[in-house]
C-alpha cells in the first residue's frame, strides 16, 4: 500500500512546529527511512501516519484514501517500537499472538502465522520463554514477529535497533531489510543513525527541526547534498566545511603563507562554505590533485582504514584513507585534494549547495602570503 503526505504539519502552540509542511509519496513495497538528529520531528511524523498523533494541517492518504480522521485500527498498519513493548508476564508465543487474539483471528490461523513468523526469524525454540529470559536481539525479533503475523501491508518502525550493541545492530539491519523484501510490505523506518539510513533505505528523507531538507536515494543524497546540513549529517566522519572569503572567485587561507584560491565565477554568492569529504582527502598525489600542507592532530588506525584529524592552518579537517598510516601527533604531512571533489555552499540562510564545477586550472595553492 502507498502513503502520500500533502503539506502535513504538527504544531503544539501555533508557533512551534514539530513537523512543518511535509509532502512526500511513499510507494507500495518501498523501504522509506526518516532520518535526522534527536528532536527533528521524525517520530512525531511516524505517529501521525499511524494515527497516534493528530494532524494540525495537511492531509494523509493511505492507498489513495484520505486518512486524517481514520482510527489507527483501520489504517492496516503494524508498528515496532523502540522499547519493543512486550508484555513481561506473557510468553513469546502469547506476545506474538496478542494482536491476532484481539482481532479474533481463528486459532488455527493464529498458530500457522506464528510458526511461519518464528521460523522466518529463528525464534521457534523460544516460544515458551518469557521476555526476561531473552537477549536484546531476541526481544527485537519477537517484536518483529508480532508485526509479521499481523500481515498488515504497512509496517512502521521507530528506532527499533537503538538499544542493541553495534555488532547486533549490523546483523539486525540486514535481517529487517531482507524481511521487508521477502514480505513485499511498505516500511517506514525512523532512525537518527545515518549508517542505518544509508544501508537500508530505498529512499530517505532528511529532517531538521521539523522541516524536510532533502528526499532521495541514499547515494544521490550523499553525492549531491542539498545543503550544508545534509552534507555534514550524512557521512561518517562528516564532511569538512570551512568558511571562505569571495572576490572574483574564493580564497581559503590555509596557513600564514599559503592560500587556496579559485577564479571560478560564483555569481551573486558573497559568503561561501567550502565542503570536502574526509574520504576525498588523499595521501598520494594524482594527476589532478593539489598539494596542501597539514599537521596531524589525532590518528585512529581502524585496521582497513585510518581516520586522521589534521590542522590545515586554522581549519580542523578529518581525512579517511585506506590502509594503515602510523603517523604520530604533530607530524607535518602533505595531503592531496582533487578540486572536482570540493562542494560549495552559500553561507547565508539555508546554506544551499551551489551548482558549480571546479577544475584544477581554476584552483591553485598560492605560496607567499595570504594577508593574514
Amino acid at each position: 500500500m502507498s502513503i502520500t503526505l500533502k503539506h502535513m504539519s504538527k504544531s503544539f502552540d501555533h508557533e512551534t512546529f514539530a513537523v512543518r509542511e511535509t509532502s512526500v509519496s511513499i510507494q507500495e513495497g518501498e523501504f522509506f527511512v526518516l532520518v535526522g538528529p534527536s528532536g527533528c520531528g521524525k517520530s512525531t511524523m511516524l505517529r501521525m501516519i499511524a494515527g497516534l498523533e493528530s494532524i494540525t494541517a495537511g492531509e494523509i492518504y493511505i492507498n489513495g484514501t484520505l486518512a486524517n480522521d481514520m482510527p489507527p485500527n483501520k489504517r492496516q498498519i503494524s508498528m515496532v517500537f523502540q522499547n519493543y513493548a512486550l508484555y513481561p508476564h506473557l510468553t513469546v508465543e502469547e506476545n506474538i499472538l496478542f494482536g491476532l487474539k484481539v482481532r479474533k483471528i481463528p486459532k488455527k490461523e493464529q498458530k500457522k502465522r506464528c510458526l511461519e513468523a518464528c521460523d522466518m526469524l529463528g525464534m521457534t525454540e523460544y516460544l515458551k520463554r518469557k521476555p526476561r529470559e531473552l537477549s536484546g536481539g531476541q526481544r527485537q525479533r519477537v517484536a518483529l514477529a508480532r508485526a509479521v503475523v499481523s500481515q498488515m501491508p504497512i509496517c512502521l518502525m521507530d528506532e527499533p535497533l537503538s538499544n542493541l550493541d553495534a555488532k547486533l545492530r549490523g546483523q539486525m539491519r540486514t535481517e529487517i531489510r531482507q524481511l521487508q523484501q521477502k514480505l513485499g510490505i511498505t516500511m517506514i523506518y525512523v532512525t537518527h543513525d545515518q549508517v542505518e539510513a544509508m544501508t537500508m533505505a530505498d529512499r530517505m528523507m532528511v529532517l531538521k527541526k521539523g522541516e524536510v531538507q532533502q528526499i532521495g536515494k541514499p547515494l544521490d543524497i550523499y553525492n549531491n547534498p542539498a545543503n550544508a546540513f545534509v552534507a555534514t549529517f550524512i557521512g561518517a566522519p562528516p564532511m569538512n566545511v570551512s568558511n571562505v572569503t569571495t572576490k572574483d572567485g574564493f580564497t581559503l587561507p590555509l596557513t600564514k603563507d599559503i592560500t587556496l584560491t579559485s577564479t571560478v565565477n560564483l555569481g551573486e554568492h558573497k559568503e561561501i562554505l567550502v565542503g570536502l569529504r574526509p574520504e576525498h582527502i588523499q595521501l598520494e598525489q594524482t594527476a589532478t590533485s593539489i598539494a596542501i600542507p597539514a599537521v596531524t592532530k589525532n590518528v585512529e588506525i581502524l585496521g582497513n582504514e585510518t581516520v586522521m584529524t589534521c590542522l590545515v592552518g586554522d581549519h580542523e579537517w578529518k581525512a579517511k584513507v585506506p590502509g594503515q598510516w602510523n603517523y604520530s601527533e604533530q607530524e607535518n604531512i602533505t595531503i592531496y585534494v582533487d578540486p572536482a571533489n570540493i562542494t560549495l555552499f552559500d553561507a547565508l540562510a539555508s546554506e544551499e549547495r551551489i551548482e558549480c564545477d571546479l577544475f584544477a586550472k581554476e584552483m591553485a595553492v598560492v605560496h607567499g602570503g595570504s594577508g593574514r
